[in-house]
């Protein structure tokens, strides 16, 4: 039975009760009278009692900061696949940062959405700001089942930004054998491979030759890099395009390893391989550029750089020197993944259904494939926006003249160009009440 008590020449109130393990402990208490010091033992002494019938989470006393419990998670639960990318971020934007300082029983969510409104400041993306919040919430999600941390998630209660739709660059049907012709032969199955079969990165470094069945035209993907899943988690067996089989057959051909897409010495590329350069270049080189960028050499070597910005790579002379001018061609800004996206929304503006190109797609939704991946050109949109309403009628309105109409038949109605229309006032009613038509009157 809890009880309470005052020490001689102290105004402190003691809570005396029973913790969770069954101890006696004293307890310094902010009451002001002996009834409020009673009403707080009580409420312990229920909730100790509580925590010993396992109703309520034992108490667990964290002496760590946000800093180190995200340099625990990194150590001890963090997948091996992304332990360097979420390293980087969690050391860039919590555990350098003064939020890295707090101790974690002081965590509340206003202190979480405080520090992500500084990144927002600082110029982070809405999509980087919630990949932080993301790892936060998942460092204390592990933490607690550890044991290490008791308690609600306070990165719950913070408030996810919203990301802007991005359009993602895609390459046409005809720009694809442009494409390929200006890749380097090291690359160039390897690319061709991402556009016809929609494979990732990691996929295509990890695909072995006893994944490929040229004869049958079948490939199973079933791991990614050296691991032995793929980022779906699960393996998918996708047909081989006929424009593919080729580029698949040189592959192997010249592989000097079990692996399809392997260096020169057959070890397996790493993940700090970089196509999307490759990529860059053979954009750059087939013609597939945004501008020019036409810079002087010999402004730049006096540090008063000149650049002009065209659609075209003709000859220009700087207005300040009369130096040639040397264009640099931007290319579209692609990624190597949104050769991926080329692949689905080819496939979608051929007409193939959204259900099938999830599946060649390996997505666990549809809505992933049509809302994501899937990019209608303009010519698209204007094809869908034709085919609204009759042609013949439409044609009609552009050549016909617009058509009179008829003249009325019946005349003894209509007023005569003498007459007004005036509605009644209210209090004649010489007119019939079931009639409801304006009455003529004659002017003078």
């Amino acid at each position: 039975m809890a009880s309470v008590y005052q020490k001689r020449g102290r105004g402190t109130w003691y809570l005396r009760v029973k913790d969770a393990a069954g101890r006696w402990i004293d307890i310094a208490s902010t009451a002001q009278a002996k009834t409020e010091a009673r009403r707080l033992a009580a409420d312990l002494e229920r909730k100790a009692e509580r925590q010993r019938l396992g109703l309520e989470p034992l108490p667990t006393e964290c002496t760590r900061n946000v800093g180190e419990l995200a340099e625990w998670w990194l150590k001890e639960r963090c997948p091996a696949a992304s332990h360097d990318r979420e390293e980087s971020r969690l050391r860039k934007n919590v555990i350098a940062t003064p939020l890295g300082a707090v101790p974690v029983r002081h965590l509340t969510a206003a202190r979480v959405e405080d520090h992500l409104h500084e990144l927002e400041k600082a110029g982070a993306a809405p999509a980087s700001v919630n990949h932080v919040r993301a790892k936060l919430r998942t460092v204390f999600f592990k933490a607690r089942k550890a044991g290490l941390w008791v308690g609600t998630n306070p990165i719950t209660e913070t408030e996810s930004r919203r990301v802007p739709k991005r359009v993602h660059p895609t390459l046409r049907m005809e720009e694809i054998p442009q494409v390929l012709d200006h890749v380097p032969a090291l690359w160039r199955p390897f690319t061709a491979t991402a556009i016809y079969a929609a494979l990732r990165k990691g996929e295509l470094c990890g695909l072995r030759k006893s994944d490929v069945d040229l004869d049958a035209g079948l490939m199973t993907v079933r791991c990614s890099y050296d691991r032995e899943t793929t980022k779906g988690g699960h393996a998918d067996v996708v047909p081989i395009a006929p424009a593919l089989a080729p580029y698949l057959q040189a592959a192997i051909d010249t592989s000097p390893s079990d692996l399809v897409f392997p260096w020169d010495d057959g070890s397996m590329r790493s993940p700090g391989c970089d196509p999307e350069k490759v990529l860059r270049r053979a954009l750059a080189r087939a013609g597939l550029v945004e501008r020019y960028d036409h810079l002087c050499r010999r402004c730049k070597s006096r540090e008063t750089p000149h650049i002009e910005r065209h659609p075209d790579a003709s000859l220009r002379r700087c207005p300040a020197s009369s130096a040639k001018l040397w264009p640099k061609a931007i290319p579209r800004p692609m990624r190597f993944h949104d050769l991926r996206h080329t692949a689905a929304t080819l496939m979608l503006r051929a007409g193939v259904d959204a259900h099938r190109v999830q599946r060649i797609l390996r997505h666990a939704s549809v809505t992933t494939t049509t809302g994501i991946y899937g990019h209608l050109a303009l010519e698209d949109l204007r094809d869908a926006v034709s085919r609204i309403g009759p042609a013949p009628f439409a044609d009609s309105l552009l050549t016909d003249p617009p058509r009179a109409l008829p003249a009325p038949t019946h005349t003894e109605n209509l007023p005569s160009e003498n007459h007004v229309l005036q509605s009644e006032p209210r209090g004649d009613r010489t007119h019939d009440p079931r009639l409801k038509r304006p009455v003529l009157y004659q002017l003078s």
